[in-house]
């Protein structure tokens, strides 16, 4: 039979239309006819409703659709799309009865619908409340299934993947067809395959991947070409992730028992997030623990399967009802995928030190020194400072493996005596401003005190072990005013320190003369504390500045810290940062 013979003509109608299809490589428009929808049926080699058949070969037999009329036929089929994703079909329906069919379908001239099932569908069900709806508008190709079959598919492909994508394929679905195609029938090369679908190559091989792992999960249920079972248990993210783990192993009969391990999780419904599943098995194998794991596997195969064949199950409500029934095996997997999780977690915590001090030697190994002579007074003296943290922080670990005395600690880098005797920076003479009153008089008293105090030679202190630092947030800040503030908190680098400290802070310039009154803070480790300073007015000619810090323990020529400040002074009055 053949839509487009002379006795159809009431039945089968040209329109004004056409449509641009690519088929045996040759790109054309081809004429566009409305068909009467009782002339038509469906598919039943659609990738769409692939599961669907399976269960219903399963189910019926696998010559179950030759028993059926074929009014029975799309009655059957008609409900297999609605169930794939019934949303889409109400939201087509619901559009086509509102401006009526707007993209033509795609028919073989016996009338099988290669492309537009879904319009099909949705035309059927408008078609029995109203009669308007009983014309399909679609291309006839004049070709017969059976000797065009390649050429056939290639076209449905492009349209459903390649051109339009209208709406995406169930998983599932599209990994039945990829088998069925690829490595069933040898239909399609992956090449072929992929220039049909407008994918590259490398991602088609990956899809045949997860597809024959979809068969071997089949074949180990010794329910083969049972494709629903696949869809009720969700087994694509699970394969799609399973992949790279199997490919690390490094025996082959490793790979196997994994791969039955996971296909065992699966049936018993044990994995209830697949990437969270897949990472353990990673970190089983990055630990060594993962041959152990591999091998409690075996043994729980050889009961699985000892009682999984004993009866052949033969559709998805039995394969439930023996997972209900070996809870005990489903708990003996549980089981041994936590103990062998917490055994690797543990290995991981033991190897971590190891890792960061080698990464962080790997890391100093990187050290460019000869940068070191372009940093200037402020970059060095920073990286002066955390070199001196990191080197208290390398005693500490040494102490600890040891069981030594923690020595000496180094001292203060950022004491820098060699400035004594740096000369003041040529400055220009300050900027008119202005200070309110309260302000003034703050001045004025720190300049009565500080013009008498003469040029100090400050000398370096010994750090104290059990005293935690104190750390300025705001030294990566200009000072635009005589009066402002800074905050302060503490930092314990070592287990041991106190978790209070007391500290004296001042200012002085590049010759180490006092620039403000003296302050002191006591902090605790959990606080952040503001304190307020005045500078001497003539510090508003100058450029740079020191924070001293000073330990209450030492004596007032000894300094903890000297931390740099740039000045930049156009206001005086107290806006802060």
């Amino acid at each position: 039979m053949s839509l487009l013979d002379e006795k159809f003509r009431s039945a089968v109608q040209p329109t004004t239309l056409t449509k641009k299809l690519t088929l045996n490589g040759e790109t054309k428009a081809y004429q566009v006819y409305r068909v009467r929808l009782n002339l038509l049926y469906y598919n039943d080699q659609n990738d769409r409703i692939a599961t669907w058949i399976s269960q219903y070969k399963s189910e019926h037999g696998e010559n179950a659709f030759r028993t059926l009329t074929m009014q029975q036929y799309n009655d059957v089929i008609e409900e297999f799309i609605v169930q794939s994703n019934p949303t889409s079909i109400e939201k087509t329906k619901n559009n086509i009865e509102l401006v009526n069919q707007r993209e033509p379908g795609v028919i073989l001239s016996d009338g099988r619908i290669v492309d537009g099932n879904r319009r099909f569908t949705c035309l059927r069900q408008l078609a029995k409340e109203n009669s308007d709806f009983c014309w399909f508008e679609t291309v006839i190709l004049n070709v017969h299934m059976t000797e065009s079959k390649k050429e056939i598919k290639m076209l449905e492909l492009a349209i459903q993947h390649g051109e339009e994508k209208k709406v995406d394929y169930n998983p599932i679905d599209r990994l039945v067809g990829v088998y069925q195609d690829i490595i069933k029938t040898g239909l399609l090369t992956v090449e072929e395959y992929a220039e049909s679908t407008n994918e590259t190559v490398q991602d088609v091989k990956k899809r045949v991947e997860h597809a024959q792992l979809l068969s071997e999960f089949l074949e180990y249920l010794h329910m083969p070409e049972q494709y629903y079972i696949a869809r009720e248990y969700q087994v694509v993210t699970v394969f799609s992730d399973m992949l790279p783990a199997l490919k690390r192993c490094k025996k082959e009969e490793y790979a196997l028992t994994l791969k039955e391990a996971i296909f065992n999780n699966l049936l018993m419904q044990t994995i209830r997030d697949s990437r969270k599943f897949i990472r353990n098995i990673n970190t089983m194998m990055e630990t060594g623990i993962f041959t152990t794991y591999i091998k409690k596997q075996i043994e729980i195969t050889q009961k699985i399967k000892e009682k999984l064949y004993a009866v052949p199950l033969r559709n998805a409500a039995e394969l439930k009802e023996f997972a209900d029934d070996n809870q005990d095996l489903a708990e003996e997997l549980k089981n041994t995928m936590d103990l062998s999780v917490l055994r690797a977690k543990k290995r991981v915590t033991k190897s971590r030190p190891s890792q960061s001090v080698s990464k962080s030697f790997t890391m100093l190994k990187d050290v460019d020194t000869k940068i070191f002579d372009t940093l200037n007074d402020d970059e060095r003296e920073k990286l002066m400072w955390d070199v001196a943290r990191l080197s208290e922080k390398v005693n500490f670990i040494k102490s600890e493996l040891t069981g030594e005395e923690i020595p000496q600690m180094i001292s203060n880098p950022l004491a820098v005596t060699q400035e004594k005797t740096a000369a003041v920076p040529e400055t220009s003479a300050p900027a008119a401003a202005s200070v309110n009153s309260c302000d003034a008089k703050n001045i004025e008293a720190a300049e009565e005190t500080q013009d008498t105090v003469l040029k100090k030679d400050f000398t370096l202190a010994e750090r104290h072990i059990d005293e935690p630092m104190i750390i300025c947030l705001d030294m990566d800040k200009p000072i635009t005013n005589l009066v402002f503030s800074l905050h302060f908190c503490l930092e314990r680098i070592l287990p041991f320190q106190k978790n209070q400290a007391s500290y004296r802070l001042f200012f002085v310039n590049a010759e180490n003369k006092v620039i403000s009154s003296e302050s002191e803070i006591t902090l605790q480790s959990d606080e952040i504390a503001s304190l307020s300073f005045t500078l001497s007015s003539v510090a508003s000619e100058q450029k740079k500045c020191f924070l001293a810090v000073q330990s209450v323990q030492d004596s007032c020529e000894l300094l903890q810290q000297k931390i740099p400040f740039q000045l930049s002074m156009t206001f005086t009055a107290d806006f802060g940062f």
